[in-house]
C-alpha cells in the first residue's frame, strides 16, 4: 500500500493489441482540448497543465493543447458534460482525479459518467501529505492526539478525495471537525493559508508547488503521507506507521479495511487522462506513442521529479485492466464508508 502503484509496473510488460499505422499528419495543424473538473490551483489543474505542453511537444503533429477548466456540482458537473457534449474525435480529452471515481464507488446520484465508456491514455500514481498549522503544537505523528488547538478541516465534499484523509483521521482516532463545501483542493489550500482551517492535505503536485513554499517558511508542518515526501527529502510516516508510533500495534479492524480500498484508488491511479473509448485509433495510437516519448525526455523527467515527486507517467493501454480491477470497490468496504459519513458527518449520499 506504500507505494500502491508498483504493483501496477508489473502490468507494463503484458502483451499489446495490433492497432493500425499512425496518420503522421492526424494531428498537425490541430489543437487538443482537455477538460478539467475543478477550478484553477488544484492537483488535478496543476498536474494536467504540467502535462499538457510536454504532450504538445511529443504527439506526432505537435497540436495545441489547451486545458478547459469546468468545476461545479462537486467536480461532477464537468465530467458529466464532457460525456454529454465532447465529442469522440480524438481532440476532446478529459483529466480526472479519484474524486470523480468516489462519486461513482458511493452511489452519487448526480453522476452521468460511466468510466467503462472512456479510455485512459496516460496515468500518473500519485502521493499526498496531510499537513498542520504551527498554532496546533503538532510536530509529528506522535502529536496527533494532543494538539493544542481544535483540528479543523477544510474540503471539498466527503464523497470527494478528501475522503481519505477523512479515513485516516478515523484510523488514527483523531478528533478533527470537518469544515467541508470548498470547489476543489486548491480553494481547500487558501483556506488553510488564511487560517479558516488548521489542518489540509494535497497530493504530490499541488504538494510540491504550493505546500512545499509553506513548509520552508515555518507556515505548515508536515505529518503524514499517503507516500508524500517532505521538504527535506525524508519519507513522512504513512498512515499505518503513524498508527505504530501513537498506539505500539498495527492497523486493523473494518475502518482500516475501508482505508486501504479507497486509499488505493486515491492514488495508484489517481491522474488520468482520458478520451471517448470511440475516438480514432490513429489518435490513441499518436498519444500513447507520445507517452514513450515523455518517459525518455529528460526536461520532462526532472519537471516530474520536482512537481510531481518522481512519480512515473505511464501509458493507459497498459494499467486497463489494472483500474478496472482498483474500481471495483469491495462491497463492505462501501458500506463503512457510508455508515462512517452518515454518523460522524451528517452526509447521507443522495
Amino acid at each position: 500500500m506504500k507505494r500502491a502503484w508498483i504493483v501496477l509496473l508489473g502490468l507494463l510488460f503484458f502483451p499489446l493489441a495490433a492497432q493500425p499505422a499512425v496518420a503522421a499528419d492526424f494531428y498537425a495543424g490541430r489543437t487538443i482540448e482537455v477538460v478539467v473538473p475543478f477550478k484553477e490551483g488544484g492537483g488535478t489543474d496543476i498536474w494536467a497543465r504540467v502535462m499538457a505542453p510536454y504532450l504538445q511537444k511529443h504527439i506526432a503533429g505537435n497540436p495545441k493543447v489547451i486545458i478547459r477548466n469546468v468545476p461545479g456540482g462537486e467536480s461532477i458537473h464537468g465530467v458529466n458534460q464532457y460525456m454529454a457534449r465532447a465529442k469522440a474525435d480524438g481532440l476532446n480529452m478529459i483529466a480526472t482525479s479519484a474524486t470523480q471515481a468516489f462519486h461513482v464507488f458511493l452511489g452519487v446520484k448526480a453522476v452521468q459518467y460511466d468510466f467503462a465508456k472512456l479510455k485512459p491514455l496516460l496515468v500518473n500514481p500519485v502521493g499526498g501529505a496531510v499537513y498542520v498549522a504551527p498554532s496546533t503544537g503538532v510536530k509529528t505523528a506522535a502529536d496527533l492526539l494532543k494538539p493544542k488547538e481544535k483540528l479543523v478541516f477544510a474540503g471539498m465534499s466527503p464523497t470527494s478525495l478528501d475522503l481519505v484523509a477523512l479515513l485516516a483521521f478515523d484510523v488514527l482516532g483523531m478528533d478533527v471537525k470537518g469544515v467541508l463545501g470548498y470547489e476543489g483542493r486548491g480553494p481547500a489550500r487558501l483556506a488553510f493559508e488564511r487560517g479558516e482551517s488548521n489542518i489540509d492535505q494535497q497530493t504530490t503536485p499541488a504538494y510540491s508547488s504550493t505546500v512545499a513554499p509553506l513548509v520552508k517558511d515555518g507556515k505548515a508542518i508536515p505529518v503524514f503521507s499517503f507516500g508524500q515526501m517532505n521538504n527535506a527529502g525524508e519519507l513522512l510516516p504513512d498512515v499505518d506507521e503513524a498508527y505504530a508510533i501513537l498506539y505500539k500495534k498495527k492497523p486493523s479492524g473494518a475502518a482500516w479495511e475501508a482505508y486501504k480500498a479507497f486509499n488505493a484508488a486515491a492514488f495508484a491511479v489517481q491522474k488520468i487522462l482520458w478520451v471517448k473509448q470511440e475516438a480514432p485509433a490513429e489518435s490513441v495510437k499518436a498519444v500513447l506513442e507520445a507517452v514513450d516519448r515523455m518517459q525518455k525526455d529528460a526536461d520532462f523527467l526532472q519537471k516530474a521529479e520536482k512537481v510531481l515527486g518522481g512519480y512515473p507517467a505511464l501509458r493507459g493501454d497498459k494499467l486497463e485492466a489494472a483500474i478496472q480491477k482498483t474500481y471495483n470497490l469491495a462491497p463492505e468496504a462501501r458500506t463503512y464508508v457510508l455508515s462512517l459519513l452518515e454518523k460522524k458527518y451528517n452526509t447521507v449520499v443522495k
